[in-house]
Formats: C-alpha cells, structure tokens, sequence
C-alpha cells in the first residue's frame, strides 16, 4: 500500500511525506487517525459536559440549535 500517498491525501501535500519510508508513513499515518479519533471523542465530552450544565428542558432544544436537525 502507498502510505505516503495515503497520508498525503488525508493531511495535505507535503514535501516532507516523500522523505519517509513507507513503515515511517504508516505510522505516522496511524498517529494521524488516532489524533482525529481523540479529539472528536474530546469534543463530544465536552459538548455533552457543556450541556449538562443547563436545564434539562433546555438541552433538547439548544442541541437542535447549535447542530441543526
């Protein structure tokens, strides 16, 4: 598999990515994904936390305002 190709069309072209071997890239590449996974994982904590603060009969209607739907 081309993990520099890889791992370029998921961050972005970057000069550096043709330096590394390909195990460098699949690691890096596997780092990349872990990173997203966790700060998505962050960002829905925390999105819950904030609006757990409010008044239950508020929640609903300010995730629908905030996110849409």
């Amino acid at each position: 598999m081309e993990y520099r190709r890889e791992l370029a069309r998921e961050v972005g072209a970057v000069h550096a990515f043709e330096l590394l071997t390909e195990s460098e890239a699949r690691e890096l590449l596997e780092l990349f994904r872990t990173a997203r996974a966790n700060e998505v994982r962050a960002l829905r904590r925390a999105i819950d936390a904030a609006l757990t603060a409010m008044p239950v009969p508020l929640r609903k209607l300010t995730r629908k305002i905030i996110f849409g739907a």
